[in-house]
């Protein structure tokens, strides 16, 4: 399971991500804000490298016959480890120390990506993780479309 510090990150870091409906906003986002946070000085940063995203719209028992939640899920299994504006990959005892340091991580399995980070932004590994980071939010709301003939046109 993914450490504590690094699923709070993940979950800071997608709370103020634009939503899956804007896709390229949200990618944009994600690869220029690394999970270490905006103010990060570090030499190595981390960014959500791929995303899954499952939408879902279910009935609310405890809203009555219009009551809905959507719900949106976040997982992510592959991360980017970038040598921050550097060409030449980092020494594999740095690499170690930052991934056990700060999210406490064990090396898993690292990989050097084919190309530099976004905007090359430094050479870039790919980690896979054990278990995916997961980030689900929830919201309530009563399905207007089917209130008092609004909404969809009915046959007769």
């Amino acid at each position: 399971m993914p450490s504590q510090t690094l699923t709070d990150a993940y979950s800071a870091l997608l709370s103020n991500a634009p939503a899956p409906l804007f896709a390229r906003a949200r990618r944009l986002y994600l690869n220029k804000y690394c999970l270490d946070g905006r103010g990060t000085k570090s030499v190595l940063r981390l960014f959500v490298a791929k995303e899954t995203i499952e939408e879902r719209v279910e009935v609310d028992q405890d809203a009555g016959p219009l009551g809905r939640i959507a719900t949106l899920q976040s997982s992510t299994l592959e991360l980017a480890l970038v040598h921050w504006q550097q060409d030449a990959p980092p020494e594999q005892a740095l690499i170690e120390t930052y991934l056990r340091q700060s999210w406490q991580l064990q090396p898993c399995l690292i990989a050097p990506a084919e190309e530099s980070w976004f905007r090359n932004g430094g050479f870039q590994f790919t980690i896979t993780l054990q278990q995916p980071l997961i980030w689900v939010r929830s919201s309530r709301y009563q399905d207007a479309d089917n209130q008092s003939g609004k909404g969809k046109p009915t046959k007769s």
